[in-house]
């Protein structure tokens, strides 16, 4: 059996009230997840799961995560389907982000909140300074977002609180800039004029750009994790893709969100109620 952890290394919460239903769902379940310990035959049951179709929910905890990325990745697949033709090429820049903001998030779950402030030498950047960094970088100067809040949180200034906190401040900011570019035209250039294409081309470089940030900062924080001393268990890899899925599922939602609500709803019910048969589990 193995051991229970200590508070201060059981892994910390990234679900925050900021997030929309679909989101916090997941990140309820991955969290439940993540507290998992590494069981014999866990490898074993995986693979077995991965080449099976089920029909009904697995009792198995890592069968039943298996499912659920399952259930999301038809979720995205399904919404694309549907708006086949209708995506701009702005949404589908946002997308890639979405992908790797949810990457980002995905790659901290289960770590503990003591090692926020880990520094791997003397001068060097902590995993939460490189974090809230990598966060920062979401934001886009108000010339090409004009619709977000000057009263939203800025996601550049420190945050001494809980992993949670500063994912609550980044996914504000974040949720702030998809939502003022979302709705942008693709607009193309007017014969012998640099306007309005100009404009569009600079706003796709920039979300482009984001997104490279993102996973750039994803390969820092991996080596600061594994310098910690931070063991990512097959539970914690498994939410790590899961988080990945809800990227793809939100991402194809850019621009028609309301359209999809109801479309979301089962697999919202049925993901919660798998997250209350895990913690029977730990």
């Amino acid at each position: 059996m193995a051991a229970t952890p200590r508070t201060a290394d059981r892994p910390c919460r990234i679900t925050n009230d900021a997030m929309k239903p679909l989101a916090h769902t997941v990140a309820r379940f991955c969290g439940t997840l993540a507290r998992l310990p590494d069981g014999d035959g866990s490898k074993a049951q995986l693979v077995a799961c991965r080449r099976s179709a089920f029909q009904v929910m697995p009792s198995d905890p890592y069968e039943q995560a298996v499912h659920v990325r399952r259930r999301l990745a038809h979720l995205a697949a399904g919404i694309d389907e549907a708006r086949a033709g209708t995506i701009t090429n702005t949404q589908r820049s946002l997308r890639q982000l979405q992908h790797a903001y949810r990457s980002l998030q995905g790659l901290m779950i289960g770590v503990p909140d003591r090692l926020l402030n880990f520094e791997p030498g003397s001068g060097r950047c902590t995993i939460r300074h490189v974090l809230q960094r990598a966060l920062a970088g979401t934001a886009m100067p108000a010339c090409f977002v004009q619709h977000i809040s000057s009263t939203a949180p800025c996601a550049c200034r420190s945050c001494p609180g809980t992993l949670s906190a500063i994912f609550e401040i980044g996914e504000h900011v974040y949720r702030a800039v998809v939502e003022g570019l979302r709705d942008a035209p693709d607009l193309s250039f007017e014969p012998g004029t640099t306007r309005g294409g100009s404009l569009s081309l600079i706003i796709h470089a920039r979300v482009d750009r984001l997104s490279r940030h993102l996973l750039d900062h994803q390969v820092e924080l991996r080596r600061l994790l594994k310098s910690a001393g931070h063991r990512r268990t097959l539970s914690m890899r498994l939410a790590h893709r899961i988080f990945m899925v809800l990227g793809d599922a939100e991402g194809a939602m850019i621009g028609a969100e309301s359209r999809f609500e109801g479309t979301c709803q089962p697999l919202i019910d049925l993901i919660a109620a798998r997250t209350d048969e895990l913690a029977r589990y730990r």
